[in-house]
């Protein structure tokens, strides 16, 4: 009786990831922490109207303080950026395997930067993610291209991580 055919351990499996969304909330999160203007990690209502006209979402003082109510799930007047994803919907997007997935890769990742503050290319991402056996050199291109903010083709494994925790 032959023996089903198994796949080689090193191949990687496809991502099935919806790079769109993932640019997308990254430049949710983007706009946000060019609107926290203290760098507190929470925005105050003129904040939230500040950052949601940048996304082309003109709202009246008043209807800025309504919507910080509802999304203020901890009811301390500000808004966080787990919250404000949470009121644009972002968590609908399905991205929780890749959150998880990216969780899993920061301790290599950091270790591999040299810490918090290490810079990461596509191809240092592919290398870790490579071991790991989880994604294409093509993906982690694709991964950094969506969470690369000022273009110029790296990250920072803080940025990485705050996004695989958010996801």
């Amino acid at each position: 009786m032959a023996t089903p055919a198994r796949r080689p351990s090193n191949q990687q499996q496809p991502l099935t990831v919806d790079f769109e969304a993932l640019s997308y909330i990254s430049r949710l999160v983007e706009a946000f922490q060019a609107f926290d203007s203290d760098n507190d990690g929470l925005v105050t209502a003129p904040e939230l109207r500040g950052l949601l006209s940048s996304l082309g979402l003109n709202k009246s003082e008043a209807e800025a303080r309504d919507m910080l109510a509802r999304a203020d799930g901890d009811r301390d007047g500000l808004l966080s950026v787990e919250e404000f994803l949470d009121v644009m919907n972002a968590g609908e997007l399905g991205l929780g395997a890749l959150g998880a997935l990216l969780q899993a890769a920061v301790p290599a990742l950091e270790s591999f930067a040299g810490g918090p503050d290490g810079v990461l290319g596509a191809d240092e991402l592919a290398r870790v993610l490579g071991l790991m056996g989880t994604a294409s050199a093509e993906d982690c291109a694709e991964i950094v291209a969506c969470m690369d903010g000022d273009g110029d083709g790296t990250i920072t494994v803080e940025e990485f991580k705050l996004m695989a925790d958010l996801l």
